[in-house]
């Protein structure tokens, strides 16, 4: 009988160089007891020596509850920062903060009653978690929410957006179906919540709002309008709302709203990217945690390669720990000693590469690397460098997007702006000259491109529609289609009239 050589599982790869568990984990650092990297332990730059935390500080330490806006850049460590001084204040401080397990992410579409019903759901989950259920069943305001979150909660599975395993993974999403009552009293629970807990020996409730910059890309009136609706349920006393969310959020939306603006702290509290030289620690630290003997393990990486990529993500720690957790295990299985930086280099640039190739059209490839010569592009600026009409270029840009290698920046009235991922700009290349004299693609090329393209939406045509499609003669249209089907890209179905064509399986 044949034998299989199977991969080994993460702990048995790690173990190899002495560690517990994965060091490059992607997931921000929680409060969660299960996580097997302590928030406190492998906090870095974060401390209360910085001026961040101190301006955070500043506004908790304000008796009656507070609100407060933390920005920066996506994947620079907002989270981690928030769930840091979540921590502090529940465990370390004399006027302790009662806060839920995980942060409130705000989604799409939210009234009043979604926020309240959220909020009562994650505080009643973590008084399960710290005095059991048959405690939170003798406080009558507890019980209702309890029996209320049992009947409009639901668990599903779903996966973050990532690509081919890039910067995401399997996680648990809860999504609050909101009940039939009246916003009034959601209020009242929430509020009389809030007290239940005070005599509990805490100064206040600390609620981590997340997820703001993902409504912001897609419409700013609507994010605005959310804010409006929610104002009151802000000031709430002894409830501090700390709201993260991308640079600007502050400038563009807050201070739009002189309403809202006058409830909210003076300014946002910023984060900056870490140091390279406290990334490095950062990762450092990582390895002591999960050494399962402080002298003996070896480290996966060399330092450089950890430089080389903060260079590249100019020190975007998701990004950072996304492109080692994807290249450093593939190489780990080969190798007992630290992966050199050239190694790692060359093996992470190779595994993108391919996996972006395999899933576009050269053209798309080529729209892609003119992408990466700009700070922000529209459809309009392809249509123009590749002569190919904007409503074909849309299809092009869903596409892309749709693979997580570009993201909607912002809109301005009905131009959209995107930006390329820094996934996408390892594959790309440094310098492209092509960006600036692109190739020149023949009408069949372009043709090609287009069908390719309505089919993995549309996933079947008539020749008749081709030609109205791609504005050529009805018999031109038949050629390009049996040229198709001849090198192998599609496959015709049915005789005569009612034949269609469909993408080749395969």
């Amino acid at each position: 009988m044949k034998e299989f050589i199977l991969p080994q599982l993460g702990q048995r790869l790690w173990k190899k160089y002495g560690l517990r568990a994965n060091p490059f984990d992607t997931a921000p650092l929680s409060l969660t007891s299960e996580t097997s990297l302590p928030i406190a332990d492998a906090i870095v730059g974060r401390g209360f020596e910085t001026y961040e935390s101190r301006s955070l500080c500043n506004v908790l330490c304000n008796p009656g509850g507070a609100r407060i806006i933390i920005e920066g850049q996506v994947g620079v460590g907002k989270t981690t920062f928030v769930n840091y001084h979540r921590y502090i204040w529940e465990n370390h401080s004399q006027d302790r903060l009662f806060t839920p397990q995980e942060e409130i992410a705000v989604t799409e579409h939210w009234q009043l009653s979604h926020f309240l019903i959220n909020i009562l759901s994650a505080l009643i989950s973590k008084l399960i978690l710290l005095i059991g259920e048959k405690e939170v069943s003798k406080v009558p305001v507890f019980q209702e929410v309890l029996a209320l979150s049992r009947v409009f909660f639901q668990t599903n599975l779903s996966i973050e957006g990532s690509f081919m395993g890039f910067g995401g993974g399997f996680s648990r999403s809860h999504n609050i179906n909101v009940p039939s009552l009246p916003e009034i009293q959601l209020m009242r629970y929430f509020r009389e919540m809030v007290r239940q807990i005070k005599q509990m020996n805490y100064a206040g409730v600390f609620l981590h709002i997340d997820n703001l910059e993902i409504l912001r890309r897609e419409d700013t009136h609507s994010i605005r309008a959310f804010l409006e609706i929610i104002r009151d349920c802000l000031q709430t006393p002894d409830v501090y709302f700390v709201f993260v969310s991308n640079q600007g959020f502050f400038r563009d939306i807050i201070s739009s709203l002189p309403r809202v603006r006058s409830i909210f702290f003076g300014k946002p509290v910023a984060i900056a990217p870490l140091t390279k030289i406290q990334v490095i620690e950062a990762i450092h630290k990582r390895y002591h945690i999960l050494a399962m003997d402080k002298q003996k393990f070896i480290n996966p990486v060399e330092d450089s390669f950890i430089g080389y990529l903060y260079d590249l993500y100019k020190g975007n720690m998701r990004y950072i720990m996304d492109a080692l957790n994807m290249a450093v295990p593939d190489l780990l299985n080969q190798s007992e000693y630290t992966i050199s930086t050239e190694k790692a280099q060359i093996c992470l640039d190779h595994l993108v590469k391919e996996q972006i190739l395999a899933l576009l059209t050269p053209l798309e490839w080529e729209m892609l690397c003119f992408c990466k010569a700009k700070e922000k592009f529209t459809n309009k600026m392809i249509s123009d460098q590749f002569h190919i009409p904007s409503s074909n270029v849309a299809r092009s840009m869903e596409h892309l997007r749709d693979l997580n290698l570009i993201y909607l920046d912002h809109k301005e009235g009905k131009k959209i702006y995107y930006c390329i991922t820094e996934y996408a700009k390892i594959a790309t290349p440094v310098s492209y000259q092509k960006a600036i004299e692109p190739t020149p693609f023949s009408p069949i090329e372009k043709r090609t491109f287009e069908i390719l393209s309505f089919l993995q939406k549309n996933q079947k045509i008539r020749h008749q529609e081709y030609a109205q499609l791609v504005k050529v003669s009805p018999a031109t249209a038949t050629r390009d289609l049996n040229q198709l089907v001849k090198t192998g890209k599609l496959c015709r179905i049915g005789q005569g009239k009612k034949s269609y064509y469909e993408l080749k399986e395969g």
